[in-house]
């Protein structure tokens, strides 16, 4: 399995990391420039929102970016291990996300710990 899995502590500091991360494993898998930005957008949004989610429990456990070029496109996965809250929900954030990959799903993780945004993006066409 081609991709890359990237861990960090829950800090904004690491946030831009991601980001590059995901660009240039999206690279590889051959998108475009304007499939780059939703991508660095979308990775920088949803690693945020896990870093905030893991702050406002102090949850200190590492959040894991995981992206996968095996294509054809690509897939990238965000965890943390914060504690479910009532507000994990972040509207804004999760519109935002939905707006910009062509798949998105939230997952719970198993017993109200952690959690996870998945995203896939495909090649243009032409």
């Amino acid at each position: 399995m081609l991709g890359v899995e990237l861990r960090f502590p829950p800090t904004p500091g690491h946030v831009r990391t991601a980001r590059l991360v995901a660009v240039a494993v999206g690279r590889r898998a051959h998108l475009d420039e304007d499939r780059l930005d939703e991508v660095r957008l979308a990775v920088g949004e949803a690693c945020a929102r896990a870093v905030r989610r893991c702050q406002a429990t102090q949850c200190t456990a590492a959040v894991v970016l995981t992206v996968n070029d095996t294509g054809p496109g690509l897939s990238i996965e965000v965890t943390d291990a914060a504690p479910a809250r009532e507000d994990d929900d972040e509207p804004v954030a999760l519109a935002l996300l939905r707006g910009l990959a062509d798949v998105v799903e939230v997952l719970k993780g198993a017993g109200g710990e952690g959690g996870a945004v998945r995203m896939e993006w495909w090649p243009s066409a032409g």
